[in-house]
């Protein structure tokens, strides 16, 4: 089955205003110029009215937590599961109102509480804090409810970090999460893969020149090919079940069915799934294939979790 109209028409739009000529170091620069300008996307009233929103810091970082209101679809005191959520932006862009929008949805279809956790940005921090940060907050969260009842998740660079959190908890002595899911993740920022050098020509947005940009941004002097900055080359045995989700027109493609090939020959749990003509990070894009897949997502989860909780 192909593409949406709705999905072949931005394409084409792609393509017809020339989207990846901006796609260079020098536009990622202005980008980041202008987050930092204008700050984060906030949670929008109809979140709010979902959700109760709570804003704090906490390991000099701000934490969103929201919960569902009573009446909703699951109570606001036993939710199926939590979700962590680690947004992208080349780990350098703040979190957007797509990815608010995304979240909302989440809670919306599943009831879900989640914690939202503004990790700190290159290039003024680099990837140990990025993970530091990460780490502190997923073993606060571990603290208020059951590891086995938390969801990772993140969405390109967020879930590449997400990768990079969960391959680091078992050397930072805390438990896996319920589940995984990375949302088109960038796995492998050396950006050298020769199918991924050759996918360039189907994406009509993103550029390995801009994405290099960003990954020395954020990796600094470490190599990029370190485990820590590129999860694609990091441990997979013992990880929670992931599920992976990637589109057949986004660079970073070859990049998931690398790391699915490497779980399947450690023999573990991954589900991939592949949408074809998707370009990079569009489950958060307002296009039918992402409102399907947003609802195969939250049907799996909440399957998972109460086949769990049925058998504890």
């Amino acid at each position: 089955m192909g593409a949406s109209l709705a999905s072949r028409s931005l394409h084409a739009l792609f393509r017809v205003i020339r989207v990846k000529s901006w796609a260079n170091p020098p536009v990622l620069n202005f980008f980041i110029r202008l987050s930092r300008r204008s700050g984060a996307a906030m949670p929008s009233s109809r979140l709010r009215s979902l959700c109760t929103v709570q804003l704090r810091r906490e390991h000099g970082d701000r934490v969103f937590d929201l919960v569902p209101r009573r009446g909703g679809k699951s109570s606001s005191h036993n939710p199926p599961f939590h979700l962590f959520y680690l947004h992208g932006g080349a780990f350098s862009i703040d979190i957007g109102f797509v990815h608010w929008q995304f979240i909302e949805t989440m809670i919306r279809l599943t009831g879900c509480s989640a914690r939202v956790p503004l990790y700190p940005l290159a290039p003024e921090h680099g990837h140990e804090e990025a993970l530091a940060s990460a780490l502190a907050h997923y073993r606060a969260l571990c603290a208020e409810v059951a590891p086995e009842r938390i969801v990772i998740m993140g969405d390109s660079a967020g879930g590449g970090l997400s990768l990079a959190l969960a391959q680091a908890l078992a050397p930072a002595r805390l438990p896996q999460p319920g589940h995984i899911v990375l949302l088109s993740p960038w796995l492998d920022l050396t950006m050298s893969d020769p199918a991924t050098l050759a996918q360039e020509a189907h994406d009509p947005v993103i550029k390995a020149e801009a994405a290099l940009a960003a990954a020395r941004m954020y990796a600094g002097d470490l190599p990029l090919e370190d485990p820590r900055v590129s999860p694609v080359y990091g441990e997979v045995r013992g990880l929670a079940p992931v599920t992976v989700l990637t589109g057949t027109s986004d660079l970073l493609y070859p990049d998931a069915r690398r790391f699915a090939d490497r779980m399947k020959v450690e023999g573990q749990q991954l589900d991939l799934w592949e949408y074809p003509e998707m370009v990079h990070a569009w489950m958060l894009l307002p296009l039918p294939e992402a409102f399907q897949a947003r609802e195969r997502i939250a049907t799996m989860l909440l399957g998972r979790f109460r086949a769990a909780a049925m058998a504890g």
